[in-house]
Formats: structure tokens, C-alpha cells, sequence
């Protein structure tokens, strides 16, 4: 065979990303003269390019090569990762995804043996009526995505600049009545969900019985996503209708009501059903519950590990490195030895990753505010919040054990393990998507390092050491093979973990599969309290949140481009939306493009501020103010200008100085008072480098 299917597999990222375009092309060119592709093709001559786009997306986000992709890690990226990713128009475009994709799993099953071929392409046929509402379901889509779907719903043709730049405008109305936005996207329910139709609002059904949409009868069973997708197909087609036949238009004066009287909160009613109040459970697993005490060392030894990853790092804290800010390798070996129960590896070179329960402890160190990452120069130190460690060690070992079961499954990401592709759903997801599969059948067996390769994956080392941390399951170890690392020969389900993750799953379906300290992580670790205080009376106090006090003074970012560098004074006072207009004026840029800032809070997770005109987040370039950002001399943000053109710039803080008496006013000068004095809220104060044509010369 030309094509070789494991050329990427020991590969790293690095050295993957510059051939994976050729990789995609043997694979493609193999797939269409294999007797599947050949079928395929000749049934289906133009194709879609939904091959290229499902390998490359795999690899980018999560580091899959076709072989070790699993069932489980497909139906990720089928169901957030290319919704996420993808922005189409019109969802004919969506078509022929799905029988592609099958075809080629086929050819992949058939013709390279690949061992969980067969189960993807069963999963992929199941979800082909689903899939189409996933890819225009506002709820999983990023900034840009969430912005043209709200486009298309309120009637706008977003495949034109005229009716992206008509809909900014009407946006920008709303914002300015305090509306964000015409139609704000419904609450969502979780993927392959379905649920009881309501009875809709009566603008709502009337909207609807104009474009000549029939909703499904009260009571039916409704996929929301997949109903969401109708409405917006039917909007598109109404608009087209009203353009094409002039000489029957409907009532406009009508319909322009009744677009006014459709707001979020009406089309969040029709779409989303009442969720059932919580009940505590009344059975064996009530008493289960009640008979477990939690303790330094059980149900499993996270509060004892946890507290001696706490006592390693210290008041002073330490060093940790540049890329990813985690632990030194000289400290690893250690660490892990003064575990309760130290795993065993064979690597030469090990990463803070090669030790799972250490990797997962400090993923809760992140998550909980108690590490944080504070730099200097180009040295990057883990310390402790020595405010936050004195409330821990106010905390009872029941409170302190769910503490970072909070931790764990409501606040913790990717990002707080810098992990460069981080899915788009929480720790917390992925472990209780996970979960069904360990809870199938009360052990598993791995015979091998290729075997055990599937928990790699999904729901991920650090997350299977984290279910034994806290007494979910029970490992069984192996001596590890000279160059490899962890070995796992079984996995064991405990009923105190199954009873666990039933109440986990009721509670987080009660809240509508939403956590609020997961986007603020601010708010006191309590969201778990009402539904385990039943059961585990001793937990009474919380942890509080990390609360970051505004910064005033004069803020000294240095600003780059490439190879250019712009530095810049702006007070603390001033919103981002103007220091956005400091850096595209230091670069002579136009402002007639969307923006962002992205920075990492407190935790380690990173947080976007969005241009006024987007509807993806709670946080605004205009209403966030660089002195309330969490940001020490050292950190770092990134400013992309023009999603299209992507203009990258690195913006790192230098220097945090005392207001001036002139030049930048006053930290308490009043608004009123700088306009009079005509103060600037900030300045360029150096420039090196040429800038960049804004619009270079294309050679097309």
C-alpha cells in the first residue's frame, strides 16, 4: 500500500503539522480507487471534502491519528468539535457528511483493519438525522459561528457583506436598549437528547405559521438541535421567497411585530422544557451514601495527596516551566513517591503527564485558585494563595474532599493543563460521558498497552487516577515495559462511585447541564452542597472563590506583531475596547473588523472578551477594564483583529506605575474631568518596526 495509515502515529505535533496535508491527500487518493471509495465516488462524483476536514480537525484538536481513534473520540468530534468549528450556510451543505464519512470508515475497516472501524461507522450512520442540527446549533458554536446563525434567524443574508454589516447594526441597536441581540439561541439540551415538546408562546407559533412552519404536537418527543435547525432553514427559505415574488408579500407591518415580540426569552420557553426539582435518592444508594466516611485517606486518599502536592509547592512556591507552567521534572519522582500509592513508569524523560495522579492533582490545585502562576521575566513560579490556604485549612476533611470533587467535575478544563487542543466540553463532561462505559459492566481488563490506549483518550489518564483519588474505582497495576509509562491492567467500578456519579449526573441534568462557577470562578465552592449535604452532613463550609481586585495605575504593555513591537501606557481605568484602538492605531489599521482579547484567569483557563457586536460570552471589549483583568507584570494576552486576515498581537504587561499628575490622568479624575483637560486614557509611547500593509496587494 502507498498510503501508509501510521505515519503520524510517533510522530510529535510539531513535526505532524507541516506533512499532515500530504498525509490527507494519500489518504484520499488511496480511499478513491479502494473498491468502497470507487463506489462511492462514482455514486457521488463532486465529494464534500468532509474526509480532509475530519482527519485534520482530529489531529488539531485532539492529537488523533486515524488508528487510535475510538468510537468515543469520533462521536467528540462529531458532536462539538466540527459544530464548533465549522460555520456553514445553508445545510445542504451538510448532505453528504455523513455517508462520506461511513464510506471511508468502511474502506478504513475493510482495507486497513483498523479495529474500531466498524463500531465508528455504525455510530456515524446513527446520528445522520442529528447531525445536521448539531453543525447549526448556535449553542455549540464559537464567537463568529453564534454571531451568522443569529444573523440567519432574525432574516439576514450573512453570505453577503451587506446583510453581515445590516445585521451588525440592528445588533448594535439592541445593545444600546440592553438587548444583546435579536434572537438570543435557546438553552440547549445534551447531545442525542430528546424531550417533551411545550406549548409555545403565541408570537412564537404565530412567527412560524407566516413562514410555514408547522412545529411538532405538544408532548411529542423533540430533538431541540435538530428543531433549531428547521427553524433556521425555514427562515432562510421565507426570506428567499419574499425576494423572489415581490407581488405577494406578507403583511410587513405584521411580521415586523411580531419579530419584535419574539425575544430570547420567548424562544427559550418554546425550546426548553421545566427540568424536575431534585430529589434525594430513597434507595440503596441513599444508604450507601450515609454509611460512607470521608476521611484523610478515604473513600480514596485525594484530601491526603492533595494536601502533600500543597505542603511540596510551599509559601515560597516553585519553579515550573516556560511552555506549559507545570511541574520540573526533578521534582516529579518525588512527588509521586509521597503518594499514598506511587504508580510505577519506564520513561526515560518524563512529563508531568506521565504521572497521572500527579497530573490530575494538579489540575485540581489550578481549579480550586489555590496555584497560581505568577511570572517574571521569562520565569514562571507556582505559588500558593496564601488567603485562599488559610480558609482550606479552616475546612473539615468531608468539606474538603468535595471541595475538590467541585473542583474536579464543575471548574476544571483543558486549559488549566495547557493542553494546546482543549475540547470544547469541561472535565466534568467528559467524565460523565465516560462514565456509562467504565459503569457497563463492573470490571475491565487491559491486556495491553495498545488496549488500555482507548483511556488515553477519552476520558484520559489523569481523569481514570482521579476516579481512584476519590474511591470511584479501583486500579490494578502492572510493571511497566522499558520506555513505556503507566501500565493499567484493570479497572474496577466501586458502588460508591457508581452511587456518586448518579447523583453527579442528576444534579448537573437539574441545572440544565450548566454550572455557573464554571465560567466565574469567582462565586464560593457551594453548587454541589444542596444535593450531597443530605448525605454528608458534615459538609458545612465552602471554600470562597478567587476574587480579583481592580489594579488601578498606569499599565505598561509591550505589544507584538512578528518581529514588531509597539510599547504602550494606558490607566487601568481605560476599557479594552480602547486599548484595542491604541494597538491598531500604533499599526495604522483600519477599525472595520471584529476583535478579541484572550487571557488566562486566576485558574488557568482562558477567557475571551468579545467586540460589542458578538453574542458568544458574558464579557465585552467595551465594559472590561484592563486594571480589573487578572493580570501581574509578566502575563500576557493575545488581541486577534479581523477574523479573517487573523492579526495576532502579543500584548505582555511590563511595568504597573502610579497615575501621573499629567499625560494619563488620575486614577479618581471623573470622566467629566479628563474630557475637560483633554487627558488621554492612554498612549503610544515607543515604536519599533515598520508596520504591516493592512491590505496587501493580492497576486490573484
Amino acid at each position: 500500500m502507498s498510503f501508509n495509515i501510521r505515519q503520524l502515529d510517533k510522530l510529535d505535533y510539531d513535526d505532524v503539522e507541516p506533512i499532515l496535508p500530504a498525509y490527507i491527500n494519500a489518504a484520499l487518493d488511496e480511499f478513491v480507487t479502494s473498491k468502497v471509495g470507487a463506489a462511492y465516488v462514482k455514486a457521488n462524483p463532486e465529494g464534500g471534502g468532509w474526509i480532509g476536514t475530519f482527519i485534520e480537525l482530529g489531529y488539531l484538536y485532539q492529537e488523533l491519528t486515524l488508528p487510535k481513534m475510538t468510537k468515543g473520540a469520533v462521536q467528540q468530534l462529531m458532536e462539538y468539535t466540527l459544530p464548533r468549528k465549522i460555520t456553514l450556510m445553508d445545510p445542504s451543505e451538510v448532505e453528504d457528511a455523513i455517508p462520506e464519512l461511513v464510506a471511508f470508515w468502511t474502506f478504513l475497516k475493510e482495507d486497513h483493519k483498523l479495529r474500531s472501524a466498524g463500531a465508528i461507522a455504525k455510530y456515524l450512520q446513527s446520528i445522520e438525522d442529528k447531525f445536521v442540527g448539531w453543525m447549526f446549533d448556535p449553542a455549540r458554536g464559537g464567537m463568529a459561528k453564534s454571531f451568522i446563525t443569529q444573523g440567519m434567524a432574525a432574516g439576514y443574508d450573512m453570505t453577503t457583506e451587506e446583510g453581515m454589516k445590516a445585521f451588525q447594526e440592528e445588533y448594535n441597536k439592541g445593545i444600546r436598549s440592553g438587548e444583546r441581540s435579536p434572537l438570543t439561541p435557546p438553552t440547549m439540551a445534551t447531545p442525542s437528547e430528546t424531550l417533551p415538546m411545550t406549548e409555545p408562546p403565541p408570537e412564537v407559533k404565530a412567527l412560524l405559521e407566516m413562514m410555514g412552519m408547522e412545529l411538532p404536537e405538544v408532548g411529542s418527543q423533540v430533538d431541540p438541535s435538530a428543531l433549531i435547525a428547521q427553524v433556521l432553514s425555514a427562515t432562510k427559505q421565507f426570506g428567499a421567497a419574499i425576494e423572489q415574488d415581490t407581488d405577494n408579500d406578507p403583511d410587513i407591518a405584521a411580521l415586523e411585530q411580531l419579530l419584535a415580540e419574539v425575544n430570547g426569552e420567548a424562544f427559550t420557553e418554546t425550546f426548553t422544557p421545566e427540568r424536575p426539582a431534585f430529589k434525594p435518592f430513597a434507595d440503596e444508594y441513599a444508604d450507601l451514601l450515609k454509611a460512607q466516611v470521608i476521611s484523610d485517606s478515604e473513600p480514596g486518599s485525594v484530601v491526603q495527596d492533595f494536601q502533600m502536592l500543597l505542603e511540596t509547592v510551599g509559601p515560597e512556591g516553585v519553579l515550573v516551566s516556560g511552555k506549559r507552567q507545570q511541574l520540573p521534572i526533578k521534582l516529579l519522582e518525588a512527588i509521586n513517591q509521597n503518594l499514598a500509592n506511587p504508580i510505577r513508569i519506564a520513561l526515560q524523560r518524563p512529563q508531568q503527564k506521565s504521572f497521572p495522579p500527579i497530573h490530575g492533582l494538579y489540575l485540581l490545585l489550578r481549579a480550586t485558585g489555590l496555584g497560581e502562576i505568577v511570572s517574571k521575566g521569562k520565569q514562571h513560579r507556582l505559588q500558593l494563595n496564601s488567603a485562599l490556604y488559610e480558609d482550606w485549612q479552616q475546612l473539615n476533611p468531608t468539606e474538603q474532599y468535595f471541595t475538590l470533587l467541585e473542583a474536579w467535575m464543575v471548574r476544571a478544563h483543558g486549559d488549566m493543563l495547557s493542553e494546546d487542543r482543549a475540547s470544547v466540553m469541561s472535565v466534568g463532561d467528559h467524565c460523565l460521558r465516560a462514565w456509562p462505559m467504565f459503569s457497563e459492566r463492573k470490571k475491565h481488563t487491559y491486556k495491553s498497552y495498545e488496549h488500555q490506549d482507548n483511556l488515553r483518550y477519552y476520558p484520559g489518564y489523569y481523569n481514570v487516577a482521579l476516579m481512584a483519588l476519590f474511591g470511584f474505582v479501583k486500579i490494578a497495576e502492572g510493571k511497566p515495559t522499558k520506555g513505556k509509562g503507566w501500565r493499567i491492567k484493570s479497572v474496577e467500578i466501586l458502588p460508591f462511585g457508581e452511587a456518586m456519579m448518579r447523583l453527579i449526573t442528576r444534579a448537573y441534568t437539574i441545572n440544565d447541564f450548566f454550572w455557573d462557577s464554571y465560567e466565574e470562578n469567582e462565586l464560593p465552592f457551594d453548587e454541589l452542597l444542596e444535593y450531597f449535604e443530605p448525605y454528608f452532613p458534615e459538609w458545612q463550609n465552602v471554600l470562597p472563590g478567587v476574587e480579583v481586585p481592580f489594579t488601578p495605575g498606569r499599565h505598561i504593555f509591550k505589544v507584538s506583531l512578528g518581529k514588531i513591537w509597539r510599547r504602550i501606557a494606558i490607566s487601568g481605568e481605560a476599557s479594552l475596547a480602547y486599548l484595542a484602538d491604541l494597538i491598531r492605531s500604533s499599526v495604522n489599521f483600519d477599525a472595520d473588523h471584529l476583535d478579541c482579547f484572550t487571557y488566562k484567569n486566576t485558574s488557568g483557563r482562558q477567557v475571551q472578551v468579545m467586540h460589542p457586536y458578538m453574542n458568544d460570552g458574558e464579557l465585552f471589549t467595551d465594559e472590561v477594564t484592563v486594571g480589573s483583568l487578572p493580570l501581574v507584570v509578566g502575563s500576557t494576552l493575545e488581541y486577534l483583529f479581523d477574523f479573517g486576515d487573523c492579526w495576532k498581537f502579543q500584548v505582555q504587561l511590563e511595568a504597573i506605575e502610579a497615575e501621573p499628575t499629567q499625560g494619563i490622568a488620575r486614577v479618581k479624575a471623573t470622566k467629566k474631568r479628563r474630557k475637560a483637560a483633554k487627558v488621554p486614557m492612554g498612549e503610544v509611547l515607543e515604536a519599533h518596526g515598520e508596520a504591516p500593509e493592512q491590505y496587501p496587494e493580492s497576486d490573484w
